[in-house]
């Protein structure tokens, strides 16, 4: 019987796979006080988030460098979630 349902199953589990690594891509990771600020400061633009970093930095220890890093880090998830949601559009 889990044979039959194994072989039975194996069609829609490569139908949905192009849909769960959409949906893994898309998934936002949950996010700390200090990168949701940098995330939210850095979308006002450079001086804002230049000044957020040099505020408190005594307090996280965070550099510009790395700032910049976490919100490139999230323009790529966010890049290969709407790759990955063409793509299964596309399908």
């Amino acid at each position: 019987m889990t044979v039959a349902a194994a072989a039975l199953a194996a069609p829609f589990a490569s139908a949905a796979a192009p849909a769960d690594s959409a949906r893994a891509a898309c998934m936002a990771p949950s996010q700390s006080l200090i990168h949701r600020r940098v995330s939210d400061e850095g979308a006002r633009g450079l001086p804002s988030l230049i000044s957020v970093v040099n505020r408190t930095r005594p307090i996280y220890q965070l550099r510009l460098i790395d700032a910049v890093a976490m919100i490139e880090a999230e323009r790529e998830r966010i890049n290969r979630c709407m790759t990955a949601s063409v793509r299964t559009i596309s399908n």
